[in-house]
Parts: C-alpha cells; sequence; structure tokens
C-alpha cells in the first residue's frame, strides 16, 4: 500500500444498490462523506435512491440526524456500471456491495486492479474469505472484508476480516474509517468462513430449526420466547458479561448438560427446504414463517426498521 492511505478519505464508492448498498451508501453520507453509488440497473439505481430517502425521513422522525436530510441525501450520486471508471476516478476507498456470487465478485476486484495503489477495496461479503475472493488479483493486498448487518444504516456493528495477502495499512485505514462514520468495527483476527456473528447465528439457527422440526415450539412462540428472554438481554449485555453474571461454574455445568443433546445437522433443514420450493422466502415473496398477504415489501421493512431505530436512539443516548 501506498502513502496515499494516510490522507483523508473524503470519497467513498459503493458498487450494488441493493438494501445493503442502500445503507452503506446512507451511513458514509450522514458521516459527511461524498458517496458514489454504482449499478448495473437504472430502476436499481432509481429505487435504491427512493429508499435512501425512506430510511431519512425515518432518521429524521427519530431525531437522528445531525442536519438536514437534503444535506446528506445531495452527497450521494448515481452512476450505472458502464461508468465505473468515472465513478472510481478519484475515489478514495471502495465498498462492494454485490450479490454473494464468487465469480461476480472476482470480476470486479480485476476491474479495480488498476485503481491507484492507496484505494483499499471491502467487500461487503457475508460468508467468503477474502483470500479466495482475491485470488487472480494483481493487488490483493488492497482487499478486506467488511461486513455489515441489515439493515446497514442501523445496525452499529462491522465486521473487519482480512485475507492472507491483505496489507495492515488497509485494516488499520478500515478501522479507524468505521469509527468515523460511527460504526462499531469488531476485527476478526482469523480468517475463518463466517467470520463471527455468522458462525454465532448460524448455530443458533441449527438448532432453532431443530426445535421447530421436531414440533417442540412454533414459529410465533419462538419468537416471543428469543426476544423476551437472552435476546432481550443481549441488547445491553454480551454473552460474556451475561455468563459472568450467571457464574461460570453455573455455564460450565448448564453446558455439559445440554451440549451433547444439541442438533449437529449439517444440512439445512427440511422445513425450511419445503417453504423455498413453494416460493416462500419471507418479506420478499410475501409469505415465509409469517404471512404478509396486503402488505407490501416496503412497508413491513419499515415497521421493522422503526422498530430498530428506537433501539439504535436508546444504545446511542446510553454510550
Amino acid at each position: 500500500m501506498t502513502a496515499a492511505n494516510s490522507d483523508p478519505i473524503d470519497t467513498v464508492v459503493v458498487v450494488g444498490s441493493g438494501i445493503m448498498g442502500a445503507g452503506i451508501a446512507l451511513n458514509f453520507a450522514q458521516a459527511g462523506l461524498a458517496v458514489r453509488m454504482v449499478d448495473v440497473s437504472a430502476d436499481a439505481l432509481e429505487n435504491c435512491r427512493n429508499q435512501i430517502a425512506v430510511n431519512l425521513d425515518a432518521f429524521d422522525e427519530f431525531n437522528l440526524l445531525a442536519e438536514e436530510k437534503a444535506q446528506v441525501a445531495e452527497r450521494i450520486s448515481y452512476m450505472e456500471s458502464d461508468a465505473l471508471p468515472a465513478a472510481t476516478d478519484g475515489c478514495d476507498y471502495v465498498v462492494e456491495a454485490m450479490p454473494e456470487i464468487l465469480d461476480l465478485k472476482r470480476e470486479l476486484f480485476a476491474k479495480l486492479d488498476d485503481l491507484p495503489g492507496g484505494v483499499i477495496i471491502a467487500s461487503n461479503t457475508s460468508s467468503l474469505t477474502v483470500t479466495n475472493m482475491a485470488a487472480g488479483m494483481r493487488t490483493p493486498e488492497r482487499l478486506i472484508g467488511l461486513h455489515y448487518f441489515n439493515p446497514a444504516h442501523i445496525i452499529p456493528a462491522v465486521e473487519v476480516h482480512r485475507g492472507d495477502r491483505t496489507d495492515q495499512t488497509a485494516v488499520d485505514v478500515t478501522m479507524a474509517l468505521m469509527n468515523r462514520v460511527g460504526k462499531r468495527p469488531v476485527l476478526v483476527r482469523k480468517e475463518v468462513p463466517g467470520f463471527i456473528i455468522n458462525r454465532l447465528t448460524g448455530a443458533m439457527e441449527r438448532e432453532i430449526d431443530y426445535l421447530l422440526d421436531e414440533g417442540i415450539v412454533t414459529p410465533e412462540d419462538l419468537d416471543i420466547a428469543v426476544k423476551a428472554s437472552y435476546g432481550f438481554r443481549l441488547a445491553c449485555l454480551g454473552p460474556m458479561e451475561a455468563e459472568d453474571m450467571i457464574g461460570l461454574d453455573t455455564a460450565a455445568r448448564a453446558s455439559g448438560n445440554i451440549f451433547p443433546k444439541l442438533s449437529n445437522a449439517t444440512d439445512p433443514s427440511p422445513g425450511i427446504l419445503e417453504k423455498v420450493d413453494r416460493g416462500e422466502l419471507g418479506i420478499k415473496s410475501g409469505k415465509g414463517w409469517y404471512d404478509y398477504t396486503g402488505r407490501t415489501r416496503e412497508s413491513v421493512l419499515d415497521a421493522n426498521n422503526r422498530r430498530l431505530l428506537r433501539q439504535l436512539k436508546l444504545f446511542t443516548e446510553s454510550e
């Protein structure tokens, strides 16, 4: 990496204008950075613009904006992918937020190989390793993983993870940038698929699927149980803090009793696969574990976001 990394980051390019890209762009714009949103589809870019406007309305409603909505929105420009060279000209940082398709990401990174040496390329991958994605790049030292959580403009945490050839400067600059834009970055210290949070949620998902498949609990009661117990506690006490409060001796005894009985499935739940086969994909299709008939995707997402914004307001006020 070159000395250019010591310069302030003022302009960020976000490639991919889906729900994650829109949230990432808004986060940077709220922090005062210029953002260039890039996508292959003009329609996708227009949808992104509209979604960002809705998100800004919600932030304003909860008094979470430090300036006028228009000031934030005007920092974001929208460009189609055939203008990628122009979009990246003079940029300081690039975030890839495209679908989780390895070849698609590698194709983009190859196009970005000729950017000036000080420009870091971050991938919002949720499952791929940086080492794998960087294969074939001439400048793998600039590629880093930057895993946001949906909705990206609300959830504070981001996971920063590196590949076997990622330069330490890329790590340091990315950690500093995330702190600057108000995120709570967590460094993944060893490269592992799923990073930290997706491994934890994957383990919980496997046991949740087992409880549902065995008829031990309904989806509705499962959600109530989680939100009103450890989910309630985890909003302000981390698992290690909670374990200290419970007592490590008690935790060890409980683990010894429960661990041997936990699911060790290596395939997705038959119940979920059946739903997928029926086209019941969740909010995007109008039905998943719940039935969203009569409600638009946008209205459901907005309602969920507003619940999370109440929590974000408490989170920011408690710091």
